[in-house]
């Protein structure tokens, strides 16, 4: 019985230890009712540039959206889709998709079949 309780404690402290060491972005610190993309689209030849962002309504999400593109070097980063739950965008060298649903796999399939070109692939998706 002694150890038993000894290899709980032990397993109890790991999994508090990998908790406390996960720090400070592995959760959300707020829940935002929408969510969106943003995508700089100005050089077809290379992976885009592009952000998520959460706003308690579209255009606040929209905004943040755009900001988190800029700052990952974007410099004509537009609104792409905005969500309630799930959004997704995808993209080839020629066209580009977007797709929302309640789940991710579901958005990813739309943004797909919206970019309509078989090069296409995901290049950002995210759920609120």
């Amino acid at each position: 019985m002694m150890f038993d309780m000894s290899k709980r404690a032990v397993m109890l402290a790991a999994i508090v230890s990998v908790i406390l060491s996960a720090g400070p972005g592995v959760a959300k610190d707020k829940e935002y009712k929408w969510g969106a993309i943003a995508v700089d689209l100005e050089k077809p030849d290379q992976d885009p540039y592009y952000g998520i962002g959460g706003g308690n309504t579209e255009d606040e999400a929209k905004e943040s959206s755009l900001q988190f593109c800029r700052d990952a070097g974007g410099k004509a980063c537009k609104p792409v889709v905005a969500y309630q739950e799930c959004g997704a965008y995808a993209a080839s060298r020629k066209n580009g998709g977007w797709g929302i649903n309640t789940t991710q796999k579901t958005a990813e399939a739309k943004a797909l079949s919206g970019c309509d070109d078989d090069s296409c692939k995901i290049v950002v998706s995210d759920c609120n």
